[in-house]
């Protein structure tokens, strides 16, 4: 195992692990210059059109060097370097958690034009929390805004680092990468190895997993056998495939298994390595990363987070991964009521690749049968709607995300979270005052080279349009990363929208007293705009706490009863004239009382598309 590295590149978006990964993958000549796509790991093409990685994406690499380690030992022999590149937005950020259980070490990557952002201090938290070691490094030197000086103050003062260790690179030339390689060998310790922290000059000490007390490496015995699953994805023909890393003992094919949660027991069909493609191998051994063909059809069977142990069962979990619970809830149902079953379906495809996804059925009067789903963030459930549409072909209606309130003892409590805002300098006062208007408590300040302000803000107001107004009052310079805290008491009640004194329960939600009239008034004058007329009036309300707080009306189209057959009905006769007027009128109140809003679904597409 003294060959292996384990590593992960962590940073903001758009800051260049995935060019970075590129590099990585020409120098050990896995593929060639220029005979590949940019950013070949991130191989979903809804990752590419938005230029961001949403998918972690693991690879193994050779390479062959004489480097010193860690104990000043000269080493000249093959390395093997499995990499798992991760996303950078914080709604994936639980992909990095997951990657992060699997390294002994990472690059922490940060853009020379843009300094250190709010999405590159949380990652940096969560590899200290592991005791992983970090290599910082500063990408995109060559771009003529780059400002090198002040990104590597910024690191020496955030990470408490000397100069030295911090790496300047651009990824998109290749510039110094193969130096940054060879640190990977030199700095990043080989899986359990024992402690290494005393020789690592950053003082970033690594994980010392399956290290005795006095310092000696434990042995891998039969009840010592145990890998992680950090991925999986399901395949019609070999059924679910897990991506794993081997902590102990060793995975090879026809052996017999059993998984931790759930004690169920199966056969290994296959394992092998990330080349990137999948290539069979005998066996994965401990330190590994790898892939297992489970066979099995129940993608609900195997979780990520989950621990593969012996068939009799006698290792521990491993510790280190935490499952994350959705943060905003939408419902999502098909244009075509014929395609609901297929939409559940593809959702519990997804669901095996993201198990933050959760699901249950509704049932809805005007839209039929649909599913609620809870996502991580309003990115997370745009990047869903878009892969069911184009994976699975589906037509799709998707209702604005929301948070989810508890009611304990008739009292609403909502969720709040601790927001991480970087500005620089001559912002912190637009973002300061937009920070207000969203109902967030201000908490701390820090401003040694940009100015970071801490928050405490409901989540329904952070997922409402802070973020765009954020960039807007910055000019696009802020960032910001979140974390949930818990949950408060607030004024709240269900607000309800009447269509002629009907509820209409697709539009109710739970809305904080605050906002009730500014979301009441939106949804009224929104509604107007995408119902058609009717041949009666129709008065849309917002009613909240049993009060009509918005209104608009809708009058109706009058149909000209004086015309039959393109020509005047009664001619000169006023009183037929007055009588036909008089039974129209007399019908249309009729109708008002005994017929119910038509509200074709397309008024509901164009309703939810705007919010």
């Amino acid at each position: 195992m003294t060959n292996i590295r384990n590593f992960a590149i962590i940073a903001h978006i758009d800051h260049g692990k995935s060019t970075l990964a590129d590099r990585l993958l020409e120098i050990t000549g896995l593929v060639k210059a220029g005979g590949h796509e940019d950013q070949m790991l991130d191989r979903n093409p809804i990752s590419r059109e938005r230029g961001i990685t949403i998918k972690l994406a693991p690879v193994r690499m050779r390479y062959t060097s004489k480097i010193q380690d860690l104990r000043s030992e000269i080493l000249d022999s093959e390395f093997i370097l499995n990499l798992i590149d991760t996303p950078g937005h914080v709604d994936f950020s639980y992909e990095v958690d997951r990657t992060l259980a699997c390294v002994e070490g990472v690059i922490l990557l940060v853009d020379a034009t843009q300094g250190i952002q709010a999405q590159t201090i949380a990652n940096a938290y969560k590899a200290l929390e592991k005791n992983l070691v970090i290599i910082p490094v500063i990408n995109k030197i060559d771009l003529p805004n780059a400002d090198v000086n002040k990104t590597k103050q910024q690191l020496i003062d955030f990470l408490g680092i000397p100069e030295k260790d911090i790496f300047e690179i651009s990824a998109k030339t290749g510039e110094n990468v193969e130096k940054l390689l060879k640190a990977v060998f030199e700095k990043i310790p080989a899986p359990l190895a024992g402690p290494v922290a005393r020789f690592f000059p950053s003082g970033f000490p690594r994980q010392n997993v399956g290290v005795h007390a006095d310092g000696s490496p434990e042995l891998a015995t039969p009840a010592n056998f145990r890998s992680l699953i950090f991925d999986s994805y399901y395949d019609s023909h070999r059924g679910v495939i897990a991506f794993v890393r081997v902590f102990e003992g060793s995975l090879k094919k026809s052996q017999k298994v059993q998984l931790h949660s759930n004690g169920l027991h199966f056969e290994i069909q296959e394992v092998g390595m990330f080349n990137p493609e999948l290539q069979a191998t005998e066996t994965l051994d401990s330190g590994q990363i790898g892939y297992v063909v489970t066979n099995l059809k129940d993608i609900h069977e195997v979780r990520v987070g989950d621990t593969i142990v012996d068939e009799k069962g006698r290792s521990q979990v491993v510790s280190g991964y935490k499952k994350i619970n959705p943060m905003v809830y939408a419902s999502i149902f098909t244009t075509d009521t014929a395609d609901y079953l297929n939409l559940k379906k593809a959702l519990e495809k997804l669901y095996l690749n993201d198990s933050s996804l959760e699901f249950n059925s509704i049932y809805s009067q005007a839209l039929g049968a649909g599913l609620r789903v809870g996502f991580l963030g309003l990115l997370h459930a745009d990047v869903i709607r878009e892969r069911l549409e184009r994976e699975f072909d589906l037509s799709l209606v998707l209702t604005p995300p929301q948070v989810e309130y508890k009611v304990e003892n008739n009292q609403f409590h909502e969720p709040y979270v601790k927001i991480f805002i970087i500005t620089p300098d001559q912002y912190v006062g637009n973002v300061m005052q937009l920070c207000e208007k969203y109902r967030a408590r201000f908490i701390t300040m820090d401003n040694k080279n940009q100015t970071s302000l801490i928050y405490e803000m409901p989540l329904s107001e952070m997922v409402s349009d802070f973020f765009d107004n954020l960039k807007s009052v910055s000019s696009g310079y802020a960032s910001l990363d979140w974390e949930f805290l818990r949950y408060e008491p607030v004024k709240a009640d269900k607000m309800e929208i009447l269509l002629n004194g009907d509820p209409v329960e697709e539009f109710s939600e739970v809305v904080v007293a605050e906002r009730a009239q500014e979301k009441g008034i939106e949804l009224v004058t929104k509604l107007k705009e995408v119902i058609h007329k009717q041949q009666y009036e129709v008065k849309i309300q917002a009613r909240y706490k049993g009060k009509i707080i918005a209104s608009e009306r809708i009058a109706p189209f009058r149909k000209d009863v004086l015309i039959k057959n393109s020509k005047v009905v009664g001619a000169g006769d006023f009183g037929r004239k007055r009588k036909l007027l008089e039974k129209q009128k007399e019908g249309k109140k009729k109708m008002k009382m005994i017929g119910k809003v038509e509200i074709p679904k397309e008024a509901f597409l164009k309703l939810f598309k705007k919010n």
